[in-house]
């Protein structure tokens, strides 16, 4: 079985397969209105880089190194931002999820941890992977919290790693997840989910 694009759902998020096309739309609008969301974003840089984040989007959707997926609102479908996973390597049966940022509504809510969940219980229990990563611009100190929070571990920091559009030479923290600690990791995202759904107004 191979990693495919797929419909993922639960009562907080909705994950389906990113349309650029359609949905670049919506890519645009949110950087327009929340643009400090993509202060470190490796995509952007001079000119139309919304354009190109999306076009890039297609490319790698087209050559398998790339599924992408729009987070919906499920009761009234709003867009809140997207995530993907990035490089399967179903030799390896490793995948990467990235290229997440939301809309700032869903930020500090219910809606990352559920899309993680939804995210990594398909890579784990439908796709068999032995491996999910996440890699993070060691500037970012709020998406390393996430990640850790989520329960990813972090192996160390690539110096040098990426450079970006803007030419910043940028160090990358890398953490991982492995099959054998998938179900602690479900259980604490589990508990954390339904214990922010109780505190929920």
């Amino acid at each position: 079985m191979f990693l495919a694009p797929v419909t993922l759902e639960n009562q907080f998020v909705r994950l389906r397969p990113f349309v650029p096309g359609a949905d670049g739309a919506e890519l645009y609008a949110l950087a327009d209105r929340a643009p400090e969301i993509f202060r470190l974003w490796s995509f952007r840089g001079p000119g139309d880089w919304v354009g190109a984040w999306a076009e890039s989007i297609r490319r790698r959707t087209e050559d398998g190194t790339m599924i992408a997926f729009a987070a919906e609102r499920p009761h009234d479908n709003a867009f809140l931002g997207i995530t993907s996973f990035l490089d399967p390597s179903e030799v390896n049966k490793s995948v990467e999820i990235g290229m997440t940022c939301y809309a700032p509504e869903a930020q500090g809510t219910r809606v990352n941890p559920s899309a993680k969940r939804l995210l990594m219980a398909h890579a784990f229990e439908a796709w068999g992977a032995r491996r999910v990563q996440y890699q993070v611009d060691n500037r970012n100190e709020r998406s390393k919290a996430a990640v850790l929070k989520l329960g990813g571990k972090l192996e160390g920091v690539l110096r040098n790693h990426r450079t970006l559009p803007d030419g910043f030479v940028r160090d990358t923290a890398f953490f991982s997840i492995l099959d054998t600690e998938w179900p602690e990791v479900k259980a604490r995202l589990d508990a954390r989910i339904a214990a922010a759904e109780v505190a929920a107004p």
